[in-house]
């Protein structure tokens, strides 16, 4: 399948967040920077950055833009792949009472918010200021918290400390899948990726096929392409040739 030792190790002086586009490119948001890498770990962009611990998400995925979301101020960054800083903006009252999380949308001036005071979801335009999507989640126990959350191929994805759970392009609940809270998942073309431990778990988004393949080692997060794996620890990143096909 490919070669079990990395190509490469990314050491960090420390870590916050990592993600990867559909390119296979990685960004990581380390102590005083933000850097963009190719796909064998080359520094392809750098830019000084002192705001690391205060940032509570960070989205790569959407080719053309980095997504950070900060709670405390309700302040949403957008920059280019080049690591510009195109817009920022406030997340407005009238969207929702008390915005959780958020997660880019694959629509650019979309985004998804979890409105933790009615437990609902919403779908807004930030640029015009409208809600498109309003919908209360009645799928979460009163135990449930919600610790992440994301959209791929149009569906959303919100982690709680129970399950991951996926609702449709319109908001409504499809289905839940048991996770681990220590576990970390992500996407490999049209399957889902759990990660076990060295193994990856893989399960189609639309059929019952599913299958395990090595992760190469223990990591606390995985992000998958059709070339590479990129394995995250505390403060490194180490990249493997991948092909599980």
């Amino acid at each position: 399948m490919a070669q079990n030792k990395p190509i490469v190790s990314l050491q960090f002086n420390k870590l916050y967040h990592v993600g990867i586009n559909p390119a296979g490119e990685l960004f990581a948001l380390s102590k005083e920077k933000i850097n963009r890498f190719d796909k064998d770990g080359k520094v392809t962009h750098e830019i000084k950055f002192t705001k690391a611990n205060e940032v509570t998400q960070f989205d790569a995925w959407h080719l053309t833009q980095l997504v950070l979301y900060y709670r405390a101020t309700q302040t949403v960054e957008i920059y280019n792949p080049i690591l510009d800083l195109r817009n920022s903006f406030v997340i407005d009252s009238v969207f929702a009472i008390e915005p959780e999380w958020i997660a880019a949308s694959f629509d650019q001036q979309h985004f998804w918010i979890f409105d933790k005071a009615d437990k609902s979801i919403k779908k807004v335009n930030y640029k015009t200021q409208e809600v498109i999507i309003d919908e209360a989640v009645l799928a979460f126990d009163n135990q449930e918290l919600v610790i992440g959350m994301r959209e791929y191929q149009r569906f959303l994805f919100i982690r709680t400390t129970g399950a991951l759970h996926v609702f449709s392009a319109m908001g409504r609940h499809i289905k839940e899948i048991n996770i681990m809270p220590e576990q970390s998942f992500d996407f490999f073309g049209e399957e889902l990726v759990i990660l076990k431990g060295d193994k990856l778990n893989m399960s189609s988004l639309f059929t019952e096929d599913n299958r395990e393949v090595s992760a190469f080692s223990v990591f606390t997060k995985v992000f998958l392409t059709d070339e590479r794996l990129f394995g995250i620890k505390k403060d490194s990143v180490e990249i493997f040739l991948f092909n599980p096909q």
